[in-house]
């Protein structure tokens, strides 16, 4: 597996892979049913919780150096990575940035916990981002690292952890290799060996339904299943569609459908009708070329873009057929996709809250990420957290 950088939405795959990326969405949503049918007994898929922590924060013992380091991303970057063994690193390359002191808090507490190896995680809270407030007439310790807010009820056990600790995090992925450009990631942390500081509260992102409240009932499987199947006729119609447009350009049509359906989830709105979406693209792609065509000073400057946009619409011209499935298969992945989350949000420790102008509103976590033979994907519900989350102010990243 590569690096921990970036997961994709489940529905996305097929625009990501083409049609293996659809078989592959099929086989996911298959091996999530049969794991929420069958419990324990299916083994073919996991499930850890996807905390909306921020920033991303990757540590451990560095595997040249041997020394204990912190830092974000960019650990792996090719030219100048930004690796943090002491606060003089930090300053030099965060020095006005937010990151600035989480990281020297991070350097302070984290190297407590005696790591072995390189993992990663999400920053929680620290010291000064936590808070005590009234939250559905209990009082809670709060903390906001990105969009939602996590509220635990003082009077337990983990929130009188919570509000004593000076750093919480949750780690999910471990990395192996002997350079850390070489390093591959692994999805999943035992978080049991760093429990015990009370300093830090380190949270597992393992899923545990020890009560079976998120499996399905007869006729929710029912539902599901046929999900899964007008899933999978669709994308048999796709199929090859999604491999011709498949390419690696900015302006290739995979890419640019990806940016199209985001449009809706960022404009806080479902994906209309299948038709509606030929029409609404035909209309963003003659946009998005016109964009290209206005910013030429010269006709010759032009005359690649007027060309890529006549072909272009030619080309959607004549497969609006296809269009209109792959629109269809999307949809159905999606409308899978949100069975499942909408089960194993059947299981919750924690309060999760989004702030608005008229205080708390209960949200959804943020979503749960599926990992099937070294393959991970995320399950989120779009509409719910990425359209939030696309707006959000990230005051650590300043």
């Amino acid at each position: 597996m590569a690096k921990n950088t970036h997961l994709e939405h489940l529905e996305d795959d097929i625009l990501n892979f083409g049609s293996e990326g659809g078989k592959s969405a099929v086989a996911f949503l298959k091996s999530l049913g049969l794991m929420l049918t069958q419990g324990d007994k299916n083994k073919s898929v996991n499930i850890t919780t996807k905390w909306d922590g921020a920033p991303a924060i990757i540590c451990g013992i560095h595997p040249i150096w041997k020394s204990f380091f912190v830092g974000n991303k960019s650990v792996f970057a090719k030219t100048q990575p930004k690796i943090c063994i002491d606060n003089s690193d930090v300053d030099e390359f965060y020095p006005t940035s937010g990151l600035n002191q989480i990281l020297k808090d991070c350097l302070k507490y984290l190297s407590q916990l005696n790591i072995e190896g390189v993992i990663q995680g999400d920053l929680l809270f620290t010291e000064n981002t936590k808070t005590i407030t009234n939250v559905g007439g209990k009082r809670c310790v709060t903390f906001t690292p990105n969009t939602i807010t996590y509220a635990i009820p003082l009077d337990t056990d983990l929130g009188q952890r919570v509000n004593s600790s000076k750093i919480g995090i949750v780690f999910h992925t471990t990395y192996s290799g002997s350079t850390m450009e070489g390093m591959s990631a692994g999805f999943g942390v035992d978080a049991s060996p760093y429990q015990g500081n009370k300093h830090i509260a380190v949270f597992s992102s393992d899923f545990n339904d020890a009560s079976g409240s998120a499996n399905f009932n007869g006729q929710e499987l029912i539902k599901f299943n046929s999900a899964v199947n007008r899933a999978e006729g669709s994308l048999k119609q796709a199929s090859k569609f999604l491999d011709v447009m498949k390419g690696s350009d900015r302006y290739a049509f995979n890419a640019i459908f990806k940016q199209f359906f985001n449009t809706y989830i960022r404009s806080g709105n479902t994906i209309p009708s299948a038709n509606k979406v030929v029409t609404d693209f035909a209309r963003y792609y003659s946009s998005l070329i016109d964009k290209e065509i206005d910013k030429k000073k010269t006709d010759k400057a032009k005359e690649k873009w007027v060309k890529l946009k006549d072909d272009g619409m030619k080309f959607i011209a004549a497969n609006q057929r296809s269009i209109y499935m792959t629109a269809a298969a999307y949809k159905n992945l999606s409308t899978a996709k949100l069975m499942i989350i909408r089960q194993l949000e059947k299981v919750k420790d924690i309060g999760t809250f989004i702030k608005d102008g008229n205080g708390y509103r209960v949200t959804a976590p943020e979503g749960f990420v599926a990992i099937k033979s070294g393959r991970a994907t995320k399950l989120v519900d779009r509409l719910e957290f990425s359209v939030a989350n696309f707006t959000v102010d990230k005051n650590w990243d300043k």
